[in-house]
């Protein structure tokens, strides 16, 4: 013998207001994942710019008649001037020579001032190195031995060791 729960039974109109609310929410999660694939795609798009223009900008310093063509379309393409003047060594060769000699000349500060800055470690090293090699009493010229252990100063200095005696 068995107990049957009994079911209960819905409306149509029930049925219709569950599954609208269903639909509703597979419509805000359809929504948000197409957002996050158009900010997937906008940072992918900015990344493949950015490692576009890094390839394009060295070339620029080591191909002159590429450097020509890029910046004759870039003259031709770039006309608001607030972004003209974001890439002004780019589309002026004067601006570019000027702009190549400029960060030749900071590579050359940089590259000294490391090397100063490695060859004070490097007396700093010797200096020291010859400190610890020098005797420690260098005015009177002796040699002086080495540390007593604590037990010898101890009783040098008359004092009495005390230990535990066993029981």
């Amino acid at each position: 013998m068995g107990v049957y729960m009994a079911q209960i039974r819905r409306t149509t109109e029930e049925l219709l207001a569950e599954e609208e609310k269903k639909r509703k929410q597979v419509r805000d999660r359809m929504a948000e994942l197409k957002a996050r694939q158009r900010v997937e795609e906008r940072k992918r798009d900015t990344h493949r710019k950015i490692v576009a223009g890094a390839g394009l900008i060295a070339h620029i310093k080591i191909d002159p008649r590429f450097r020509r063509t890029v910046q004759d379309a870039l003259n031709r393409a770039v006309t608001d001037p607030k972004h003209r003047a974001v890439i002004r060594d780019l589309l002026d060769e004067t601006a570019f020579q000027d702009a190549m000699r400029a960060a030749a000349k900071k590579a050359a500060a940089e590259a000294k001032e490391a090397a100063d800055a490695e060859q004070a470690k490097e007396a700093a090293v010797t200096a020291g190195a010859k400190q610890a090699s020098e005797p420690a009493n260098a005015a009177g010229g002796e040699d002086q031995p080495a540390a007593a252990s604590r037990p010898q100063r101890q009783a040098e200095s008359g004092r009495q060791i005390q230990r535990a005696t066993p029981v």
